[in-house]
């Protein structure tokens, strides 16, 4: 065996002894660069520790050498720990989560188990993320460090600053993946990265049209948002960001166009304004304006994202459902990238790898302190494998109600051409704000 290395000797040895999870001891092998042979040997004469519970294990491989990407340089379980104490903070530009203050205080918690540090986690919060890219390509368009450790928003946000990175030959996001804290992301299915700039916490995300089933049961698709019956109770999201882009894509899709075609999207912009906008209410920019609207009965439908009707559902408003339009859903999950000059590049991989962790895929309710409806937000679907397994009891028999099966994914949840997004949306926005005149 050509691993008998010190490190390699010292793995097998505390491994055997009982000290490491068999996840620990995978990700130990996988820092130290081991043969399948030689992670073989060690696993065949493990003694497995208890899992510990749900955010209190260390996200970094055992007390062994790692070269940690954008830091650069090799460290130890200690050196990690001294780099967190030095960071002190992390910040993250994210959503408008009801659960947020919950997050941030169980991430806290974590780093003080894992590491016995204090720290402090910044969670910007926002329905509106290019305000991020806006502040992003500023700071270093100033030579200035990233305003953000960590950006956690939708797939297309990581889209527009690929492009721009090619635009303006500047580079904007650091390049992370594969890293040593981040052993959770081996848990995550190759179409869920995009390695080694980013990769997905959510697998079902999408834009869609959430609505009381008890009122409006003529709904099938996108286009049916024009049907008079929706006068005065349709509540529209403001256009500008992925929200609105999510609908034109949808809308595009009802109607039988292409949203590669111009001209066709042009007329998918002109039914949105002319035949669906004199049903609305107002447009908003605001989600808990829609839930509030949603839950009183003022809106009977709502176009936002599909977590919406799950979470109005479980927080009991129990005529709220989803439609899962005819002509297919698109895709818009959330991913995690770090822009580039970070203040807190060990502190940003180990959030990263924390919420890939089944603690914060699949908060325990009653430890996080949170509603049901608020576990539906976070919660947003099975990202590989071995997730499958901590589908919590109160949910399990319900759970494919509320989230897509694999196969429906496969069949009615659609993929998006992110760099043809991402070069065309400026202008598809630009013409439906024009038309409803704003």
């Amino acid at each position: 065996m050509t691993d008998h290395n010190e490190a390699f000797k010292r793995l097998a040895s505390e491994a055997a002894d009982g000290k490491y999870t068999r996840r620990q001891i995978l990700a130990g092998a996988m820092a130290l660069g081991l043969s399948a042979a030689a992670v073989s040997e060690i696993l065949s004469s493990a003694t497995y520790a208890q899992e510990a519970t749900p955010g209190a294990s260390p996200a970094a491989s055992p007390a062994l050498p790692t070269i940690v990407p954008i830091v650069g340089k090799e460290l130890t379980k200690d050196d990690i720990a001294a780099a967190i104490e030095s960071e002190g903070e992390v910040t993250v530009g994210n959503w408008t989560y009801t659960a947020n203050d919950q997050l941030v205080s169980r991430f806290q918690d974590y780093v003080k188990q894992a590491y016995g540090k204090d720290i402090k986690l910044n969670y910007e919060a926002s329905q509106s993320p290019s305000t991020y890219l806006t502040a992003l390509y500023t700071a270093v368009g100033a030579g200035e460090n990233s305003p953000y450790d960590v950006m956690a928003i939708e797939e297309n946000y990581w889209a527009e600053a690929q492009l721009q990175q090619t635009q303006q030959n500047t580079k904007l996001m650091e390049d992370y993946l594969p890293s040593p804290l981040i052993p959770n992301a081996q848990r995550v299915v190759q179409n869920f990265q995009h390695v080694p700039t980013s990769i997905a916490f959510q697998a079902s995300a999408t834009p869609g049209i959430n609505y009381h089933k008890d009122k409006a049961s003529f709904l099938t698709d996108w286009k049916d948002l024009a049907d008079p019956q929706l006068k005065g109770k349709l509540l529209l999201w403001m256009p500008g960001d992925i929200t609105g882009g999510g609908m034109l894509l949808g809308l595009a899709a009802s109607l039988g166009y292409d949203y590669k075609n111009e001209d066709q999207m042009k007329q998918t912009i002109d039914f949105a304004a002319d035949n669906i906008g004199p049903n609305a209410i107002k447009y908003t920019a605001d989600n808990s304006e829609g839930q509030q609207l949603f839950k009183s009965g003022v809106a009977d439908v709502v176009t936002f994202w599909n977590s919406m009707a799950r979470q109005q559902y479980l927080d009991g408003v129990e005529d709220a459902a989803f439609l899962v339009a005819a002509s297919g859903q698109y895709m818009v999950n959330g991913y995690m990238w770090i822009p580039v000059k970070p203040k807190h590049p060990v502190l940003a991989q180990i959030f990263i790898d924390w919420r890939l962790s089944d603690d914060a895929q699949f908060p325990d309710i009653d430890s996080w302190g949170i509603t049901k409806g608020s576990w539906s937000e976070l919660q947003e679907g099975i990202l590989g494998p071995s997730y499958e397994g901590d589908i919590p009891d109160w949910i399990k028999d319900d759970y494919y109600n509320f989230y897509p099966t694999s196969e429906q994914l496969a069949a009615k949840y659609k993929q998006v051409d992110w760099d043809y997004y991402a070069a065309h949306q400026k202008d598809w926005n630009d013409y439906w704000l024009q038309k409803i005149g704003l």
